[in-house]
């Protein structure tokens, strides 16, 4: 079983010199369907959530530890935390994309945060982000890498039209199809079964896209059975992967030099202060284990 270590700036330096074996890091879960804008859809949001945070297996973090940074587009008000919606982690913490003035600024709002969750496309119809809201978000696509690689998880919601809207991940990872219309014929895989997505969640709300083309380590949930041709996929995930070399994968690289470290700290000064408690709750949950 591969763990997940949330290990900020900080911690990183605490290892230097010490840490061998295979480095683990973030998860990304990213769906057709706009389950912000529908209060969650009948707590599929929290599943999602779930299963990013580790729910059930030996890295889990407790879902009030699970603190989120949520950014918002255009309106304000489309996607923003409300009833059933994102309800029963840790504390939400929310910012307009374009308010922030640069890449630091944007380091310092992910900073001690555990998930970015990221709204809708607004061509799925009322969702909330607009082409430029979007584009500001992919240029801290190196801002997220480093989240990300420092154990950070990506709750991404629908691209629809917008066939760079995924474009905060490297290149290859993933490919957006053209929307799709209807609110039925979705169907969860045997691994969407496992991870508790209930037919009321992906049936009777739409989705706006499908994914084409992603890393094989991603993990298919949801699909759209077809009569001829390939099923269409809406909702996929990987766990436990590290973004490099232009790619994101699960492939189990080898923990990097101390020399590397120590710039890794230094460019993750940012998250410095970053899940310190979640790492006391985790020394805390083995040590009563042993």
């Amino acid at each position: 079983m591969k763990t997940k270590h949330k290990l900020g700036a900080t911690a990183l330096a605490l290892v230097l010199g010490t840490i061998t074996g295979t480095a683990q890091a973030g998860s990304v879960y990213l769906t057709g369907h706009d389950v912000l804008l529908h209060s969650g859809q009948n707590s599929y949001d929290n599943v999602i959530l779930n299963w990013l945070r580790g729910a059930g297996t030996g890295s889990e973090i407790a879902a009030a530890n699970y603190d989120i940074a949520f950014v918002r587009g255009f309106s304000g008000g489309v996607g923003v935390v409300g009833v059933n919606t994102l309800e029963g982690f840790g504390t939400i913490t929310t910012a307009d994309i374009q308010s922030f003035a640069d890449a630091a600024a944007f380091t310092a709002f992910l900073g001690g945060k555990d998930v970015l969750v990221i709204p809708d496309h607004t061509s799925c119809g009322g969702c909330d982000f607009l082409d430029a809201d979007s584009a500001k978000l992919n240029s801290f696509a190196p801002e997220i890498t480093s989240f990300f690689n420092a154990g950070g998880d990506i709750f991404g919601g629908s691209g629809a039209s917008l066939a760079t809207f995924y474009n905060f991940l490297p290149p290859g990872a993933v490919a957006s199809g053209l929307p799709i219309g209807g609110s039925s014929g979705f169907v969860a895989t045997a691994a969407g079964i496992a991870i508790g997505i209930l037919p009321n969640m992906i049936n009777g709300f739409p989705t706006h896209n499908r994914f084409t083309g992603f890393d094989p380590d991603f993990t298919v949930f949801e699909t759209r059975p077809q009569t001829s041709g390939p099923d269409e996929v809406i909702s996929i995930g990987i766990r436990d992967a590290t973004i490099g070399g232009g790619g994101i994968g699960t492939g189990g690289g080898t923990v990097p030099e101390p020399a590397t470290l120590a710039l890794m700290g230094l460019g993750l000064a940012g998250l410095g202060a970053t899940r310190r408690r979640k790492l006391a709750n985790s020394a805390n949950r083995h040590s009563s284990l042993s």
